[in-house]
């Protein structure tokens, strides 16, 4: 019996991430870790810069620091909640603050949380999660 070829996951090289953090240091070790799992990664140190990115790109994974200068993950989740929704299932949020605090005030709309220190291979984890969940929408 001939056998069809098994619907695969998207590969990496095909997904593009946004990653907005104010910390250098932890953007440029988020950024490396997922390059080299072969994702395709765009960096904004603050949420203006994000918005900026986001009007002229469309990203499969938005991994959002919330405690940040000029315009905080906050202000930009509730944002995109007004102005394009379906991209909170795409936001994995990271933070130093308390879960539920975060759960509260986001009313479990993004996708994801890790809170801080996370685990790099946790991060890399639930990328993948978020795409694929994607997929099956």
């Amino acid at each position: 019996m001939l056998r069809l070829p098994r619907v695969t996951e998207r590969p990496p090289q095909s997904c593009g991430i946004l990653i907005v953090e104010d910390d250098g240091a932890i953007r440029r070790l988020v950024r490396m870790v997922l390059e080299r799992k072969g994702y395709r990664v765009e960096t904004a140190n603050d949420g203006v810069e994000a918005v900026l990115k986001l009007g002229l790109a469309d990203y499969d994974v938005i991994i959002l620091d919330l405690m940040m200068p000029n315009l905080d993950g906050f202000a930009l989740i509730e944002t995109l909640a007004a102005n394009d929704p379906e991209r909170l299932k795409r936001i994995i949020v990271t933070s130093a603050a308390s879960p539920g605090l975060i759960k509260e005030k986001m009313k479990g709309r993004p996708f994801g949380l890790l809170t801080k220190p996370f685990d790099i291979h946790d991060l890399a984890t639930c990328v993948r999660a978020c795409i694929d969940a994607q997929a099956g929408s």
